[in-house]
C-alpha cells in the first residue's frame, strides 16, 4: 500500500513533468504528450487504481501540459537569442 502512495505522490508527477518536457522536443507539439499521459492514466485508473484516481489523472495531464508549454517557451527564447 505504501508503494502506491509513493508512486502517486512522487514518481508519477515527476514522470509526467519529464515526459511533457521531452515530448515537446520529440513531437514538436504541446498537445501530444498530455493526451498520451491522460490515456495511460485513465487506463491505469480502470485497471490498477480505483475511480478516485481520476483526480490524479487531471493533475498529471495538467503537469504534462505545463512542462511542455515551459519547454516551448524555453525553445522560443533560445531561438530569439540566436537571431
Amino acid at each position: 500500500m505504501g508503494g502506491f502512495i509513493q508512486l502517486v505522490l512522487f514518481v508519477f508527477p515527476a514522470a509526467s513533468i519529464v515526459l511533457g518536457f521531452l515530448g515537446f522536443f520529440v513531437f514538436k507539439n504541446v498537445w501530444m504528450m498530455p493526451l498520451l499521459v491522460a490515456l495511460v492514466s485513465i487506463t491505469l485508473m480502470f485497471t490498477v487504481f480505483n475511480t478516485t484516481f481520476f483526480m490524479w489523472v487531471w493533475i498529471y495531464t495538467i503537469l504534462t501540459f505545463s512542462s511542455g508549454l515551459a519547454a516551448k517557451v524555453i525553445r522560443l527564447g533560445l531561438n530569439r537569442r540566436e537571431e
